[in-house]
């Protein structure tokens, strides 16, 4: 009966460890997947205040808006 016991208890715990190994594989994924996320919307950010720094050194933003229409006409 008490080897019974030692095995059933090793059993369980084997059991235990492998759920409490999947769940904290998936805490370590959502979390990396934040941090990810975060990461892709930041380089994102950064490319787009790029752009409009670019534009505006391009003279998008200087000058009539009659003048960048003229100078846009054929762009489109």
């Amino acid at each position: 009966m008490a080897e019974f016991l030692i095995w059933l208890i090793a059993a369980l715990g084997a059991v235990g460890c492998v759920v409490l190994g999947r769940v904290w594989g998936r805490a370590e994924g959502k979390h990396t997947g934040k941090r990810e996320a975060e990461r892709d919307a930041m380089e994102d950010k950064n490319k787009r205040v790029e752009r409009g720094r670019d534009a505006v050194r391009d003279g998008r933003g200087a000058g009539d808006p009659a003048d960048r229409l003229c100078r846009n006409d054929g762009r489109w």
